[in-house]
């Protein structure tokens, strides 16, 4: 199978200016991703304008750290794949819940334990953990994920949600050009036409939206050249309930994590992570959990935009991605910096995001077809995407459960932890081995 698109691979390096462009494209997808993520929160606990600045310096100080570190690596540290680590959208609704009823520092508490207990379980069992999540599950995360994050693409196409002006045609068309832009550039470009297909479909709509005034200039010229990330501002305190609910999380964020290394991989050189990869990967973002706790913020997860649009471009060089990194972690001290990528408008970014979300969801495809799947598995397989999927289309199923239980039953955690309990309960027997001999 050949790859979406040729640009650099894995272990490439473009040159500088090249290199620069590129990684503009990642750092426009992050951005937009990341910055909801302490907005939220803060306006969902009641915080001042100051203390959600504080958040988002923070947000954006542990995103640029984790993807350097997952990028490049140190050590055994990082999977040295292209991938974006950045504080996880998973953990805002447990931040607002948590930090309403018992605080900030008690939610920060539960993040920096639950971070630090996930980090040792999946490190010392690695090689167990790893025999659980079969690629045929792996790839149904990656499936189920793809699919969820379409509503978010789609949000973003319509303006944004909560936008006054959401479902506006002019926002479909602005999304949709988009679109355009990048398919014909996709398809028919050469070279960086085609290898820069986002950005250049970003300026033009861009500019296009000017005319229709959805471009808000004002706000660069209103932010500030400086500001310092605060390491616990607002305290720390340890809750035994509030942890356990968050540990939970963790745990089936890495699940989310291997499923994102495997579309990495796949979308790089066509292969799954190796084990090396795998575990460097989880370690990476155990660590860099940590520091985000200790900077007021949630644990990390994989950027699966920034996958979706290595995709999409062909550009896979874990350098393009990593100088993002470099850039976002400098924009956590720099608002004014920040701000310029955070003017584009949300349905031209809904157009970007909307189609590296396909590519997630096709990524997530490709793996469970290349596990060659018997009767049992096709039955895993099915049964798993059914509850993920079917808990998240129709959340109000589960209005009578407790928030910990309804998060872990709809979306990714849903169809992870539906998959792993069937495969025990489902014990392997001759036939399915025989099944799979016959196929090869």
């Amino acid at each position: 199978m050949s790859k979406i698109n040729k640009g650099y691979s894995l272990n490439e390096c473009p040159p500088v200016k090249e290199t620069i462009i590129y990684s503009i494209q990642q750092i426009i997808v992050a951005v937009f991703n990341v910055i909801p993520v302490p907005l939220l929160i803060g306006a969902g606990i009641g915080l001042s304008q100051s203390e959600i600045t504080i958040l988002v310096a923070g947000c954006l100080l542990v995103t640029g750290i984790a993807t350097i570190l997952q990028t490049i690596g140190v050590g055994p540290i990082g999977s040295r794949l292209p991938i974006v680590l950045e504080c996880s959208f998973v953990f805002v609704a447990p931040g607002i819940a948590l930090g309403s009823k018992y605080g900030l520092n008690v939610y920060t508490g539960a993040c920096l334990v639950g971070s630090i207990i996930t980090l040792i379980s999946w490190t010392l069992f690695h090689r167990t953990l790893t025999k659980m999540f079969k690629p045929y599950i792996t790839g149904s995360v990656v499936m189920v994920l793809g699919i969820s994050l379409c509503n978010t693409g789609i949000s973003y196409c319509a303006g944004g949600s909560g936008a006054a002006d959401f479902g506006d045609p002019i926002n479909l068309l602005l999304a949709t050009g988009t679109i355009v832009i990048m398919l014909i550039l996709n398809r028919y470009g050469k070279g960086f036409l085609s290898k820069a297909s986002a950005l250049i479909a970003i300026v033009i709509m861009s500019a296009i939206s000017a005319l229709f005034g959805k471009l808000d200039l004002l706000s660069i010229a209103n932010e500030k050249w400086f500001r310092i990330p605060e390491p616990l501002h607002f305290g720390i305190k340890f809750n035994l309930g509030p942890i356990v609910t968050i540990s939970i999380l963790c745990f089936i964020a890495l699940v989310e994590l291997m499923g994102d290394q495997a579309s990495a991989a796949m979308l790089s050189e066509q292969r799954l992570p190796s084990v090396k990869e795998s575990k460097g990967g989880i370690m990476a973002q155990g660590i860099s959990s940590i520091i985000s706790s200790m900077f007021n913020m949630v644990p990390t997860i994989s950027g699966s935009a920034n996958i979706g649009l290595c995709g999409i471009t062909g550009v896979t060089s874990r350098y393009v991605v990593c100088l993002a990194g470099v850039v976002i972690a400098i924009c956590s001290i720099c608002p004014k910096l920040c701000a310029i990528f955070s003017i584009i408008p949300y349905p031209i970014l809904g157009g970007v995001a909307l189609t590296a979300f396909g590519t997630i969801l096709v990524s997530g495809m490709n793996v469970i077809r290349n596990s060659e799947l018997t009767n049992r598995e096709t039955t895993i397989v099915g049964v798993s995407l059914a509850v993920g999927i079917g808990f998240s289309m129709v959340p109000d199923s589960l209005a009578a459960f407790p928030f910990w239980a309804s998060s872990l039953l709809s979306g990714v955690p849903g169809t992870a932890l539906t998959a792993i309990v069937l495969s025990l309960l489902l014990k392997e027997n001759k036939t399915d081995n025989t099944q799979k001999g016959d196929e090869k």
